[in-house]
């Protein structure tokens, strides 16, 4: 077996045991979060940062109290960029929350 299909088969393993654990796919939370200011645009960027997937929930921490309602009438919009790149059925809600 090539290096390639050994890296493969232990991707898909650990990404099987996340899934099994409950905890989310690391490798996805990274590209929400590299991608995070082009993907969710005004008003999202410089105003929130992802912070986990619960589920198929992705979870937002706003940066002030005061913008939780403000960005969440902006969730239907950053669902659909969502599933533009990422595919259907990754993420189907986004829970944005206050600072902690």
């Amino acid at each position: 077996m090539s290096d390639r299909n050994d890296m493969t088969a232990f991707s898909s393993a650990m990404n099987d045991m996340f899934r099994r654990l409950g905890l989310p796919d690391p490798l996805l939370v990274g590209r929400i979060r590299e991608e995070w200011s082009d993907m969710a645009g005004t008003p999202w960027a410089g105003r929130s940062q992802p912070v986990t997937i619960r589920g198929k929930t992705l979870v937002v921490e706003a940066s002030s109290a005061s913008l939780v309602a403000f960005l969440k009438y902006g969730v239907e919009d950053l669902l659909q960029e969502i599933e533009r790149r990422f595919g259907p059925g990754v993420i189907d809600a986004i829970d944005v929350r206050p600072p902690s």
